[in-house]
């Protein structure tokens, strides 16, 4: 029986501790990562989770709810400010459209309404930019 427990425990995976550690430079600064939804389309996006992009939201919602108070904030309205954040945190650029980037065009469509799928589709790619890789060592539990 003891044999079996030495086996068990020698041939564990256990996960590295500095696999979850985040990269900070990508998550502000941005990478390419390829749309969920459109073949071809990539875009450079920071993560959701960059500093300046969290404080400005928490702030945009703060001034959202003084103005309709105790009513939801209307969809059409946070998508155009949320829309104006990811323009000006979030999207760097993009590859795979008929049209260039540039930051008037990238402002015009992240705050029109209409584009609600490619909001919703560059705010996936910026959620992805903070994903980990975890690595897995062999041996015994570190406790």
């Amino acid at each position: 029986m003891a044999t079996k427990t030495a086996d068990l425990e020698s041939s564990i995976k256990v996960v590295s501790l500095a696999s979850l550690k985040r990269d900070q430079v990508r998550e502000e600064k941005g990478d390419w990562i390829e749309s969920d939804t459109l073949p071809g389309v990539s875009y450079n996006v920071s993560s959701l989770n960059k500093t300046a992009f969290t404080n400005a939201r928490d702030l945009m919602y703060q001034r959202l709810n003084k103005v309709y108070r105790r009513k939801p904030i209307p969809q059409e309205v946070l998508r155009v400010e949320l829309g104006k954040l990811f323009h000006l945190h979030i999207l760097h650029d993009w590859k795979g459209l008929d049209v260039a980037y540039t930051p008037e065009i990238g402002l015009t469509v992240l705050t029109d309404p209409g584009y609600r799928t490619v909001l919703a589709d560059i705010e996936s790619a910026a959620a992805r930019v903070a994903e980990i890789d975890i690595e897995f060592v062999e041996g015994a539990l570190g406790n």
